[in-house]
């Protein structure tokens, strides 16, 4: 991993956290920049966005099978959401996804067939920013998990303002604090010793069969 991370992976993550908890988990937040896991490495964080309900996420890698690692990711709102994804690299390149396991609150957890969703076939690819970037030094930033001392990185495009706090020391991208006008991000905890919250074997996901006599584009089966 470097150092610093690049603004841009930084903002790609923002964005999409936000987008996660303004849109109610209907989609986990994707990471972009190069992947160096170490298996047992987690980091909590805690996101609030305006006129949604407070969410936490955690990020881990939580095991190994041959080249491959588990990452996980866990969504707590109103409901926890685990993902689970076999990669052969970073987690956002959607080639390298090999497995993936879903489980919602207290559901048999599912294992999603990734080339019917159209996964594990083409490289996913991350938006360039359009905005500025400003280096505004190393700061000390406190947040749930501690005082950092951090790097401070701030994009501007128009009237739309984020700002991030990253540091080398937090597993597995960095990020202790990210800041815009209607969202916060902030680092609750992080370390080693990340566990699968996925116990059970999964069952494999059926795409549900259209009842019989039901007419395509309507609602309603034929008489």
């Amino acid at each position: 991993m470097r150092k610093i991370l690049s603004i841009s992976v930084l903002l790609v993550f923002i964005a999409a956290a936000g987008a996660y908890a303004q849109f109610g988990g209907q989609q986990a937040p994707k990471f972009y920049g190069e992947f160096k896991p170490v298996v047992g490495s987690w980091a909590e964080y805690q996101m609030n966005a305006k006129g949604a309900p407070s969410t936490r996420m955690k990020v881990a890698v939580v095991g190994k099978e041959g080249p491959n690692y588990w990452y996980e990711t866990v969504m707590q709102g109103e409901m926890r959401m685990v993902t689970k994804m076999l990669v052969g690299g970073n987690p956002d390149d959607s080639k390298n996804l090999k497995r993936m396991i879903m489980k919602t609150g207290n559901e048999q957890a599912l294992e999603m067939p990734v080339s019917g969703m159209g996964m594990g076939q083409q490289k996913g690819k991350a938006q360039k920013p359009k905005g500025k970037y400003i280096d505004k030094g190393m700061e000390k930033v406190t947040v749930p998990a501690g005082t950092f001392t951090a790097k401070h990185m701030q994009y501007k495009e128009g009237a739309d303002v984020v700002d991030a706090w990253v540091s080398e020391k937090v597993p597995p991208y960095g990020l202790i604090k990210s800041k815009a006008k209607d969202f916060e991000m902030v680092l609750l905890g992080y370390g080693k010793g990340a566990k699968t919250l996925i116990k059970e074997t999964p069952k494999k996901f059926q795409m549900p069969q259209m009842p019989q006599g039901m007419m395509q584009g309507m609602g309603v089966p034929e008489d």
